[in-house]
């Protein structure tokens, strides 16, 4: 039936409007177990529970621990003649922010009395159980950093991760460093400066060198005198966003302290809004002359600055990165760290770029006639299953999104895998495709290659089909207590994705993996349709020709929201 155009536009609205209050359910869901997490005071172990019996991994000789001895935390270790034997410090609660795949983790350091580094163990951890066990069982991983000092810790940067443990392994080296002062730098801006960044400002300037206790610092030569420093807003500057994103601002300042001019480095914003603010002179001049101690102090909105015509967001959010990076770097000269501190040394990897050429790959075939191409299909498939599967291991599970969800996403820690989660959830919302699950997701992948493969076939009745779909909802429901309530399971057991990084799968997983693979032989899609709780919140999610519809299955996802918010008060 064709509507009129009045009742047609009536018919969008109402889709429109319907949509919305059923994602603001699933926004609702996921902003309680966030809050519920933050508030939470069951989180990783604090430095006043440490027992003798956690240090005696470290030091076999322990009797006694002395109490927190010092403003760094860190606990004196004695023998049973009260001999010291050194002391250990936790990574928790400071570097508490820093998730790997699904979670922080709280590692205890010892240390001799020389202050060199005699072991580390993990205290506890918000990650992935199968992923921490591979990372412990690592000797050349646990061991890199016996004998080095708290100085070559915060010099030497990150080690190799542990492989089918990449993400939970770096995570706990940036623990590591973040902990003990060495600085963690961007993957945003990961690229260092060259003379011609720095000749905007300095064109006379012939060389430039990177300050060795400040590593967003670096000094301005010029026939062998320095001429002046710059500084970098990034990454102290990294989360001030734009229309679209970050820029990583220049700040020129001469001899003398003072700002000579701001320079537009690389930015994330849109152009021609960048262009427009790299283009105005005026606005580029509006600290010159001040000190970094009046720019850590500028009150923008006192200074009446205004932004760029044109690109209002992008200007205004390079000024409050201005000010922040100064006001960063104030914080650091004033702490007086003794230690030489430089960038990580994270980047993004090539699993990250292979990663996101895979998804703009899904969503070209997922949008166009190229999905029909079968040459292209089973060729594109088989990549999903090898690369996205075997070899980078970015699946999207319950297990992430239950540690995201608490934790935060971390864009800077995995953005390969941050990428593959926002197309999951932006695709069904805006363009009506479930392209994860029809074009992204390995395990489906695998469904759709061995679909029909042999001649016996089940077919199931009505009513035993409408049984079996109730299965994702209710695990759904599941991993919404387990992780409201805190309860001791881990979710990677309720899905087969953790089989992919075979090195690390647990039995549960590899159960769930096998049973839902030879059931898909005899039914079509049988754990995309009957067992993937992923799937089912994403087909939730998907905006389609019903939406306006407000079904039973919304009425459930009210009833799960019910759930959540009676959990969070009653725990």
């Amino acid at each position: 039936m064709t509507l009129d155009p009045v009742n047609a536009e009536r018919f969008q609205v109402r889709r429109l409007v319907v949509h919305l209050a059923r994602l603001a359910v699933f926004v609702s869901i996921i902003g309680l177990i966030h809050l519920q997490y933050a508030s939470s005071s069951a989180r990783v172990t604090a430095i006043a529970d440490l027992s003798v019996d956690q240090v005696i991994s470290l030091f076999p000789a322990a009797a006694s621990l002395a109490g927190v001895a010092s403003d760094d935390g860190r606990m004196a270790v004695s023998d049973a003649d009260g001999q010291s034997l050194g002391y250990v410090v936790q990574t928790s609660p400071e570097s508490d922010h820093i998730i790997g795949f699904s979670g922080p983790t709280n590692v205890l350091i010892g240390f001799d009395d020389l202050d060199h580094v005699v072991g580390i163990s993990i205290l506890s951890s918000e990650d992935t159980r199968d992923h921490l066990l591979e990372v412990e069982r690592n000797e050349q991983f646990m061991s890199s950093l016996d004998g080095k000092s708290r100085d070559e810790i915060g010099r030497v940067g990150v080690v190799d991760a542990v492989s089918g443990a990449t993400l939970t392994s770096l995570a706990i080296q940036e623990s590591i460093i973040h902990r003990l002062g060495g600085e963690v730098g961007s993957l945003r801006f990961p690229t260092p400066l060259s003379l011609d960044d720095v000749k905007v400002l300095f064109p006379n300037a012939d060389s430039i060198e990177p300050n060795a206790a400040h590593a967003a610092v670096w000094s301005v030569n010029s026939g062998g005198d320095r001429i002046g420093q710059v500084l970098r807003t990034s990454p102290a500057a990294d989360n001030v966003v734009g229309y679209q994103g970050p820029t990583d601002t220049l700040i020129g300042l001469d001899r003398d302290g003072a700002v000579v001019g701001i320079a537009i480095g690389k930015s994330y914003d849109n152009e021609p809004y960048v262009g427009y603010v790299r283009e105005d002179s005026y606005f580029r001049s509006t600290f010159d002359a001040m000190k970094l101690q009046q720019l850590a102090e500028a009150d923008l909105y006192e200074m009446r600055v205004e932004g760029v015509s044109g690109a209002t967001m992008t200007s205004m959010a390079v000024a409050d990165g201005v000010v922040e990076a100064a006001k960063k770097h104030r914080e650091k000269v004033e702490l007086e760290a003794s230690r030489p501190k430089r960038r990580s040394g994270f980047q993004i990897s090539v699993h990250d770029i292979g990663t996101m050429i895979v998804i703009i790959a899904a969503i070209v075939i997922g949008s166009t006639s190229l999905r029909a191409n079968k040459r292209v299909r089973i060729v594109f498939q088989l990549t999903l299953i090898v690369y996205l599967g075997l070899i980078a291991g970015n699946l999207v599970s319950q297990a992430m999104i239950a540690g995201w969800a608490k934790h935060g996403v971390p864009l800077q820690m995995a953005p390969g895998l941050a990428m593959l989660v926002i197309a999951a959830f932006a695709c069904p919302l805006f363009s009506k495709r479930n392209i994860y699950c029809s074009h992204l997701c390995p395990h489906g992948a695998v469904q759709q290659l061995i679909k029909g493969r042999i001649r016996y076939q089940v077919k199931l009745g009505h009513s035993v089909s409408k049984l079996l779909m109730l299965l994702p909802g209710l695990l759904l429901l599941w991993c919404l207590v387990v992780v409201m309530a805190a309860l001791p399971f881990s979710l990677v057991d309720i899905e087969p994705f953790d089989a992919y990084v075979f090195r690390i799968a647990g039995w549960a997983t590899i159960a769930v993996f096998v049973v839902g693979i030879v059931a898909s032989l005899f039914v079509p899609m049988a754990y995309c349709r009957f067992g993937c709780p992923t799937g089912r919140l994403l087909d939730y999610l998907r905006f389609n020709a019903r939406s306006d519809r407000w079904t039973i299955r919304d009425w459930i996802a009210v009833g799960y929201l019910g759930i959540a918010i009676w959990l969070s008060t009653s725990h």
